[in-house]
């Protein structure tokens, strides 16, 4: 996702309902049903390789802008976007080795935006989410710690670095330190809300039961 927007990628509503009990999976509850079902994993997995077909062609947009304009750093960053989206998308429909090169070429690209623009704390952050998803957390987490470090008023830079602590380093004392200082930075933005909705989730717990919970 572009911009203040990827954010909402760090919400796993389904995986974390689940965890905590308070999803069942509806076949659980009826004998009857798979047709349906069956169909209706048809209809979204032919939307999900739509999208996959979309993203692919902003993907070759992005390619051929910048083989025209190799300088235009503000395309790399929208062709980092892209990869991730894309890796995202890879991922949710399961072709998970692609979605792992995806968020390489992320990261390669955020890596190029930053060596021209070292400061830039959002994409700091951006870097850090694809190093996480490309399953480097330590390097992620140093990504995001360096965020925190250059603009410690970013809020989502420490809402990041509490998701990549709780979700791949499995650190549910430190995600809640970082998830606090998101929320003591303003309450009332909707990155604000979800830092106190994961603080309220986990109100009173030091460690994780299940810490291989799925995005």
């Amino acid at each position: 996702m572009k911009g203040n927007m990827k954010w909402l990628l760090l919400v796993p509503v389904f995986a974390l309902a689940l965890a905590l009990g308070y999803l069942v999976p509806t076949q659980l509850l009826s004998g009857d049903g798979g047709d349906e079902q069956s169909a209706d994993n048809s209809q979204k997995s032919q939307a999900a390789q739509i999208e996959i077909e979309n993203m692919q062609s902003k993907l070759d947009n992005y390619q051929t802008v910048l083989s025209r304009n190799p300088g235009d750093i503000d395309v790399v960053r929208a062709l980092a976007d892209a990869y991730y989206e894309m890796g995202a998308l890879q991922g949710e429909n399961g072709d998970i080795n692609d979605s792992y090169r995806s968020y390489k070429n992320a990261v390669d690209q955020y890596l190029k935006y930053l060596s021209v623009k070292p400061d830039n704390v959002e994409v700091m952050t951006d870097l850090g989410l694809a190093y996480a998803e490309f399953q480097m957390t330590d390097i992620a987490l140093r990504e995001l710690k360096a965020a925190v470090a250059v603009a410690p008023g970013n809020q989502r830079a420490w809402h990041s670095l509490g998701w990549i602590q709780y979700r791949w380093a499995s650190n549910l004392p430190d995600a809640k330190i970082a998830w606090q200082k998101s929320y003591d930075l303003d309450p009332n933005t909707p990155i604000g809300k979800e830092s106190k909705s994961f603080l309220d989730d986990f109100s009173g717990q030091q460690s994780l039961a299940s810490p291989s919970i799925a995005p």
